[in-house]
């Protein structure tokens, strides 16, 4: 991972989870890591909803105003610019228009820092708008408009929550693959549980993506 992480992808795209994954994985290599919460779009599966957790572990958390509110208007706090020179960060954006205007605003500070950026578009196929080379093509589009970042590879995602085998991981990839050459955008990892994986490298032996396993936090019980 490079020092600059950001998340972006369509709602049920995993995107959260994924961040708050990979800002433990950092920690846990003994990483300095901030994790920045600029999804607002779902109250149940928000990054900074983990705080508690996240700062048990060793990660700092950024939630701007809006976060945790009904505010539609974000207000940048300080320690969002300091999270460019300091220790690794982890951006955990949505798809809503807001959440990724809020990643635009910090445009000139990604730009500086472009070298140490890794941006990543999360795809889950069986979520809407999602289940099509064409579908993900239009939402990427209109993400990286809004956040004034383009893409530099894809994670592939997909998962049916509780009642994922890893089939899923392997069916979608194709989808992926179409999505890759329409795009000139490479497929960069595969995340998922690690029973998945298995099933999925087993499945795709010729897939050459770098995996994370993924342990889940953000699935409430009521789910």
């Amino acid at each position: 991972m490079k020092r600059i992480t950001v998340l972006f992808g369509n709602y049920g795209s995993g995107k959260t989870e994924l961040s708050l994954n990979i800002a433990l994985l950092l920690s846990r290599a003994k990483k300095d890591v901030t994790l920045v919460d600029l999804d607002i779009v779902n109250p149940y599966f928000r990054s900074s909803e983990h705080t508690a957790m996240l700062e048990k572990n060793g990660v700092r958390v950024i939630s701007p105003v809006y976060a945790n509110t009904a505010v539609d208007i974000p207000a940048l706090p300080p320690e969002v610019y300091a999270a460019f020179i300091e220790g690794y960060t982890v951006f955990d954006c949505g798809g809503d228009p807001v959440g990724a205007a809020a990643l635009g605003s910090l445009k000139t500070h990604f730009d500086a820092m472009r070298a140490d950026c890794e941006v990543l578009f999360v795809v889950n196929t069986r979520r809407p708008f999602q289940e099509s080379a064409r579908g993900l093509s239009d939402s990427l589009r209109r993400i990286q408009e809004s956040a004034r970042l383009f893409a530099d590879g894809f994670v592939l995602n997909t998962n049916l929550g509780k009642e994922t085998t890893g089939e899923e991981l392997a069916l979608s990839y194709d989808t992926l693959k179409e999505l890759e050459q329409k795009e000139g955008v490479l497929i960069k990892y595969v995340s998922g549980i690690k029973e998945a994986l298995t099933v999925f490298f087993a499945m795709r032996p010729e897939c050459t993506a770098e995996r994370i396993e993924i342990t889940p936090y953000t699935r409430p019980e009521w789910l």
